[in-house]
């Protein structure tokens, strides 16, 4: 036995072990080591590639989200698919999550130089102009709520209000 060899799984398969009359399995997907005198038969029957070489050939995943699942949870989708899997949506549906995801964006960028807007004009206001505000508005605020979340509890109404 000439020694181990190194290599990427790109298809699951059973391999001789030492020791073992039935041999193992060796993972799509994963790094393994292998008997080096099957290198060469398994890399022309596609089961692995070498580890560590220039150009590696490794299997992607085929088990991961899809789009919708990849946003929901939490992940943006212009990094779709996630790196080591095969997407599982279409190109359309992943061109469309990302013009949604941009429009979505943009509209949260407008909403906060609105609310920044709203800020600026509630900052200039003394006490008890802020007082008749929260009055008038039926702003909830409790004692003891400083200038500043006054002000924002202010602006985060008037947002709710605008939609």
């Amino acid at each position: 036995m000439s020694g181990m060899k190194a290599v990427s799984v790109l298809m699951s398969v059973r391999v001789a072990a030492i020791g073992n009359l039935y041999g193992r399995e060796i993972i799509k997907g994963t790094d393994d080591e292998i008997p080096a005198e099957m290198f060469g038969d398994l890399e022309a029957a596609g089961y692995v590639a070498e580890r560590g070489g220039k150009k590696m050939n490794v299997a992607l995943r085929d088990d991961g989200p899809t789009i919708a699942e990849y946003m929901a949870a939490g992940y943006p989708a212009s990094n779709y698919p996630p790196e080591g899997y095969a997407s599982r949506s279409t190109p359309e549906e992943i061109a469309e999550a990302v013009k949604a995801a941009k429009a979505d964006e943009k509209a949260a960028k407008a909403a906060a130089k609105k609310r920044d807007a709203i800020l600026a004009d509630l900052a200039g206001l003394s006490a008890e102009d802020l007082a008749k505000v929260v009055d008038a508005e039926k702003i909830a605020v409790v004692e003891g709520d400083s200038k500043e979340v006054v002000v924002g509890k202010i602006a985060d109404a008037r947002m709710a209000a605008q939609g």
